[in-house]
């Protein structure tokens, strides 16, 4: 298995994790994977805003952990990324 560079960057919305990550991605060359743009896929499925579909999420804890796990797959088949990601403490298998 070979060593991969990823960086990931947590926080609420607004706190710069897209300006930061983007300045890093400049710097050093890496991709960055966004967690709000796999949200956002999700919330058009669903004929939802991000903003009422950020809402339905509160209430449905397996979406929000099939979009920290979405991270966790492009990590496994891609290399020098940064994750942009509002980050919850969730445990799964």
């Amino acid at each position: 298995m070979s060593r991969r560079h990823i960086i990931t960057l947590g926080g609420d919305l607004g706190s710069g994790k897209g300006a930061v990550s983007i300045s890093i991605s400049e710097k050093l060359g890496y991709k960055i994977y966004r967690n709000g743009e796999y949200a956002r896929k999700l919330a058009r499925e669903l004929n939802m805003d991000i903003t009422n579909f950020n809402i339905y999420v509160t209430s449905h804890p397996e979406i929000d952990i099939q979009i920290e796990k979405s991270a966790a797959e492009y990590a496994k088949e891609n290399d020098k990324i940064i994750v942009d990601a509002r980050l919850r403490l969730v445990c799964y298998s």
